[in-house]
């Protein structure tokens, strides 16, 4: 900034530079921005845009005449070259250049981890030298960096550093390690930077192909992971509970349980204040009269032991039977016993539980409608998932087995429209299977998404969404689910109203909505057999 202040002060100055200037028969003063030229009877003044050449484009047709008439003969001085600077522009390029510097290690120094993590995830620390930056920070800061080195065997010589990553760091899929590298966390030493004994080098290119016997080392925040879940006195809506089990209608933006990023806040930390403060019903067999839960023991099984399948400590979600989405409001069943839990958790698997959604879509995804279409991870979108392309054959264009991710798992949903106004539906869907995401890729594919679904949805949609109403989620919910009772063996129905956001746009898709379907919108009375 300082050095455009500079120089435009500088041609100011120069641009009202008096110069004198004699041509062949007379002489004659004038300003810089003016040309001479020497005619027959007298002296034609030139603005200095036509001496140069530059001619408006309605002065164009006389140009020729202009500079060729007259003989040829043209004089066309110009105004005196500007004076010597007396300042060094590299000396005042150097000073910004480390008050830059200064304030960007102030900030870096004054952010706690959460802060920097959101810095390096933003475009402002994307080139290699801001990288750089960032490794000496994280090496100064390393109080919660966990360090690893590798060095590139044979086997992986001229691999992309994000593949080789994937493949020394089996816990971490590649776009994770993908996204370490473009964070700065990675730095290589080659042979010969070993050899000179000089630094390593950060960068932050995933496609870098690396050679054999180079130094990889990475760079990780350690996140502080929470021992015990902290018991919260946070509202519940409760539909029905027993000693057994309890049945809640959860509200929008509520995480079920712990997990990296959402340590408290959710229905489990609502739970543990619940049943050991106000449940009338006792506080079951995993949360303990003071609002901990209570450690499992060694002979509990998979289910309810330490670690369950996907490698979730079972602390955090006691007993947690299945999940809803942070946006999703409905129905959500908890154990409250090991018995409860095992009996539940064996009938959601055996798809021995119905479960019916309402939605409101994008568009009429049709009345009576199947969809029988299976549901896998996307190859690039690690934390989406899509209709996988041509389940039919195993095979791939290379004649090579597919993976379980490629064929996916087979998800079935039966959707039937209840209104539709002409661009917005309020549609039923009922699902056999219980695959991650499943109703809104199944809506997607059918090209009509749920409204203020922002990862599978319509931008402009959702943006509309949230100007006119204020509303930043999809509008998806759980509406009914029929189970037996894992004790007491009845068949037991239960229905959740719609949240009120939801109610407020349904009402303006369906008006006659709460005469034909009042149980979408008032609670009722459960059911059992």
């Amino acid at each position: 900034m300082l050095v455009l202040i500079l120089c435009c002060i500088f041609h100011l100055s120069t641009h009202h530079t008096t110069t004198t200037t004699t041509t062949t028969n007379r002489s004659s003063t004038t300003t810089a921005g003016t040309a001479i030229r020497n005619l027959p009877g007298g002296t034609l003044h030139l603005p200095l845009h036509v001496a140069h050449g530059f001619v408006p484009t309605s002065h164009r047709p006389n140009r020729k005449k202009l500079i060729n008439g007259y003989n040829g003969n043209v004089i066309i001085p110009f105004a005196k070259p500007p004076p010597t600077a007396n300042f060094d522009l590299e000396a005042i390029e150097a000073l910004e250049a480390e008050l830059e510097y200064k304030e960007k290690l102030e900030r870096m120094k004054n952010a706690d981890q959460n802060t920097l993590q959101e810095n390096m995830d933003s475009s402002q620390y994307k080139n290699e030298d801001d990288a750089d930056e960032i490794w000496e920070y994280m090496t100064s800061n390393s109080q919660n960096v966990q360090l690893q080195s590798f060095q590139v065997s044979p086997t992986l010589h001229n691999h992309r550093l994000d593949a080789i990553l994937s493949e020394m760091i089996p816990e971490l899929s590649r776009s994770q390690c993908g996204s370490l590298i473009s964070e700065g966390m990675v730095s290589l030493s080659t042979v010969q930077d070993q050899e000179y004994g000089r630094e390593p080098t950060v960068t932050t290119r995933k496609s870098f192909k690396v050679g054999q016997g180079t130094m990889i080392q990475v760079k990780q925040v350690v996140e502080t992971v929470p021992t015990e879940i902290l018991a919260q006195n946070i509202p519940l809506d409760i539909l029905y509970e027993d000693e057994h089990m309890i049945v809640l209608n959860k509200a929008a933006g509520m995480v079920v349980h712990p997990a990296v990023g959402n340590w408290d806040g959710t229905v489990v930390n609502a739970l543990a204040y619940y049943l050991a403060n106000e449940s009338p019903f006792g506080s079951g067999e995993f949360i303990s009269q003071d609002g901990k839960v209570k450690q499992p023991d060694a002979t509990t099984t998979s289910r309810t032991g330490k670690v369950d399948s996907e490698g979730e400590a079972m602390v955090f979600r006691p007993g947690i039977v299945h999940r809803l989405d942070k946006g999703t409001t409905g129905i959500l069943v908890v154990a409250k016993t090991k018995e409860a839990l095992t009996l539940l958790s064996e009938a959601f698997a055996n798809r021995q539980v119905k479960k019916t959604y309402v939605a409101v879509t994008v568009g009429n995804p049709g009345k009576r409608v199947v969809i029988d279409k299976p549901i896998g991870r996307h190859p690039i979108h690690r934390q989406r998932m899509r209709v996988v392309p041509n389940p039919g054959s195993s095979i791939t264009r290379n004649g090579i087995n597919k993976s379980a991710a490629q064929l996916g798992r087979n998800a079935l949903s039966f959707v039937d429209t209840l209104a539709f106004d002409g661009k917005l539906s309020l549609a039923q869907v009922r699902i056999e299977t219980g695959r991650t995401h499943q109703i809104r890729v199944h809506l997607q594919d059918r090209t009509t998404p749920i409204y203020g679904d922002d990862v599978y949805g319509f931008g402009d949609w959702n943006q509309r969404l949230a100007k006119s109403h204020g509303i930043q989620r999809p509008l998806l919910h759980a509406f009914k689910l029929e189970l037996i009772h894992p004790v007491l063996g009845k068949k037991m129905t239960f229905r959740a109203p719609m949240a009120e956001d939801m109610i407020k746009i349904v009402r303006g898709i369906w008006p006659d909505g709460d005469t034909e379907r009042p149980d979408l919108f008032q609670t009722t009375n459960v059911e059992m057999e």
